[in-house]
């Protein structure tokens, strides 16, 4: 898993792109449930400082959209995860971004 951008604005309304791609193939792993999500501060110490999740339509293959809220400037924590049809266990990813003023 990965994010297509970790660069953005504090602001309400962030659409977050996350791509998933098989790593045994190369190709984009479609149809994955995503079951958990959870974006914090805990890369600048501020575990506690949560923002709301919500998770949009699609836009292709493998690409997942989120909307949240990045109510300061800092390091953000992106845990997610999902169910990966062929995939015995659940996939999980912390993934980090910054938000900018």
């Amino acid at each position: 898993m990965q994010i297509v951008s970790t660069d953005h604005r504090v602001g309400s309304g962030v659409t977050i792109e996350l791509r998933l791609t098989d790593l045994r193939t190369g190709q984009p792993v479609e149809g994955a449930v995503i079951y958990a999500t959870r974006m914090d501060m805990a890369p600048d110490g501020m575990e506690t400082m949560t923002s709301p999740v919500t998770a949009l339509p699609a836009e292709g293959p493998g690409t997942y959209l989120f909307s949240t809220e990045l109510t300061m400037a800092g390091g953000w924590r992106f845990s997610v995860a999902a169910k990966v049809q062929g995939e015995p266990e659940t996939v999980q990813a912390e993934l980090e971004l910054r938000a900018e003023p």
